[in-house]
C-alpha cells in the first residue's frame, strides 16, 4: 500500500480496472453494462484485506454517486480517522477525477 501522507493517516494502492470482460457485466444492464456495485464493493475490501492483512468485520456505509463502465482506470484511497474505522473513496482516475462511490468499514488486527 502507498502511504501518501503519513500526518493524515491516508492511503492508496495501486490503480485498477474491471475488465470489460468481468461475468457480472453481461447480465448487469446488457447493451449498456455498468460495474455492480457488489463488484466495486469486493474490490475495495479486498485491497484493503490484501494490502494490510486486516479483516474487515462491517460495512458501515456505501454511497454510489455516479456509475462505473468496464475499463475505467479507478483508484481507491483509504483514510484512518479513528481507530480502526476507515472512510473510502473510489475515483476515476480521468481528467475530472470523479468519485464513484464512498464509504465507511471497521477491521480488526
Amino acid at each position: 500500500m502507498n502511504n501518501d501522507n503519513n500526518l493524515d493517516n491516508s492511503w492508496r494502492i495501486d490503480d485498477f480496472c474491471i475488465s470489460k470482460e468481468h461475468p457480472s457485466l453481461a447480465g448487469h444492464f446488457p447493451g449498456n453494462p455498468i460495474v455492480p456495485a457488489v463488484v466495486m464493493l469486493d474490490r475495495i475490501i479486498s485491497g484493503w484485506q490484501n494490502q494490510t492483512k486486516y479483516s474487515v468485520v462491517s460495512l458501515n456505509n456505501a454511497k454510489f454517486i455516479t456509475v462505473l463502465r468496464a475499463e475505467i482506470p479507478c483508484t481507491i484511497h483509504y483514510t484512518e480517522k479513528k481507530a480502526h474505522t476507515i472512510h473510502f473513496s473510489l475515483i476515476t482516475n480521468s481528467s475530472a477525477k470523479a468519485i464513484v462511490c464512498k464509504g465507511v468499514f471497521q477491521y480488526e488486527c
